[in-house]
This record gives structure tokens, sequence and C-alpha cells, in this order.
């Protein structure tokens, strides 16, 4: 009887989990290596298309994402200084019946945690704390942090922007590219936002929506999270920050100052 293949992932995000559960469905031995300690509760909103959806619907996970996620029922673009309407897609049935897939947002820590979850159930060997520092592509062995080799037959980076699986491949050092861009991100509870007493906040929270402000060299993004409990702003402009920083408390002063100007909403 031929032996099952052993898949090793490199990154236990949001691909690297998703990648386990479609080997495990596979009928396929799966390790996942994770140099973080334990699973966190990370990051804020995040849009999933009507073709992740798909994906996801194929893994099975279209439940949960119902469960957990919200589901969007159109998307407007605004003008950042006023806005006026620049223009609207409806995403009800028409729209699903046409692309095969409602459009939803979840928050990232629902999202990793229904993968992770799954991944688990399906019999993936999860490690956490398992930091690879070097892959050897010719004979497939992975060498985490702590010294342990791990042989497998096929080794799947998956561990983000700072991979060192990608190095280790390309035998160089592969850092991200500064894309320019930084992001002012935020989350308000329901009762945060009523209590504003805003007609205009109250118009765009009453929708499960997508609205999206257009401004020169500036965009903000804001939507529902959690069935309304929650609602995810996420506010882009030109990066100020010093160069390799990734995250950094935001200064509402400053954000302002960025955005001034733009729609009072």
């Amino acid at each position: 009887m031929k032996a099952t293949l052993r898949v090793v992932i490199v990154g236990g995000g949001l691909g690297g989990l998703a990648c386990a559960i479609s080997c495990r469905r596979a009928g396929l031995n799966v390790i996942v290596l994770e140099k973080a300690p334990e699973i966190m509760q990370v990051g804020a909103g995040i849009q999933v298309p009507s073709n992740g959806v798909k994906v996801l619907d194929r893994l099975g996970l279209l439940s949960a994402i119902k469960e957990k996620g919200t589901q969007i029922d159109s998307l407007s673009l605004v003008r950042y200084s006023d806005g006026e309407l620049l223009g609207h897609r409806e995403l009800g049935r028409p729209f699903i019946e046409k692309v095969g897939a409602p459009w939803f947002v979840i928050h990232r820590a629902d999202y990793h945690r229904i993968l992770f979850d799954e991944a688990s159930r399906l019999g993936a060997d999860i490690r956490l704390n398992s930091n690879a520092v070097t892959v050897d592509s010719a004979t497939s062995k992975v060498v985490l942090e702590d010294g342990e080799i791990i042989t497998a037959d096929v080794v799947v980076g998956a561990d983000g922007l700072w991979s060192s699986t990608r190095e280790s491949i390309l035998d160089n050092q592969s850092p991200p590219y500064e894309t320019g861009d930084l992001a002012y991100r935020a989350t308000f509870t329901r009762e945060e936002l009523q209590s504003l007493n805003d007609p205009e906040v109250e118009k765009v929270c009453s929708r499960s929506a997508v609205t999206v402000w257009v401004g020169p060299e500036k965009h903000c993004v804001f939507y529902p999270l959690r069935n309304g409990e929650i609602y995810n702003l996420v506010l882009l402009g030109p990066d100020n920050l010093p160069a390799g920083t990734r995250t950094e408390n935001g200064s509402i002063h400053e954000m302002r100052a960025a955005f001034e100007g733009w729609d009072n909403m």
C-alpha cells in the first residue's frame, strides 16, 4: 500500500490553516508549524467576497461563516468631502444568483478560530511555538529554532510577510516591499456609536453594508461585524512611519489632521 504523503505547512494563519483543511480532506498527513506560542485574538475586520465564500463552502465551512460573519447586502462608494454617492452595488439575491455566493465580512479572530477548529477536528497536527528557521527545498526538511528537524514530502510556505520559507527556497533575502500606505484601524460597539446621537451615523449603522469614502490618496472603509454588535473602521492614507515599522499606536490628533475636510459623518 502506498504511504500517505506528509505535508508540512509553515505558518498557522488563515492561509496555512485553509491549506491544512484542504489537505486533510484529501486524506494527507498534515503538520502545521506556527511560531506563536498561543492563538491570539488579533486583527479586526476582513471582507470575504463571493469567490472566497465559494472556496469556504467547498471546505465545508459556510455554515460557520454564516454564524460568525455578517452577510453584506450592498457596497457603496461615496465622495470623501460630502458623502455624495458615487457608485452602488446591491449584493442581495440577484447578485448571489449571478455569481453563486453571498459576500461576507467577519472579524479576523472569528475567521481564524473557525479555520483552526476545523483543521484540528480533521486531524491536522497543529504545533504552536514551533518557529521554522530554514527549509531545505532539496530534501524537504524543515529545521526549527530548537534544532528539531521535520521531514516532509511537501513543504508549504504560509508564513506571511516576513517568510523564512520564502528566503530558504529562493536562497536569498526576500523582505517585503513597503506599499507606501498606512491604515488607522478601530472597532466600535453599537452602543458607542448610538451614544453619538448622530442621525447620519445611525443611518450608516442601520444597513448591512460596506461603505467606502474615496478621496485623493486616501480612502475610508466602514462595515458591521458580529451581526452589528461592533463596527469596523479603517482609514488608509500615505505612510509616514519609519521604514520597517509594522504597527504603532495611533494618534487621534494626527488622524484628524490627515482627514481634515472629509465628510463629517
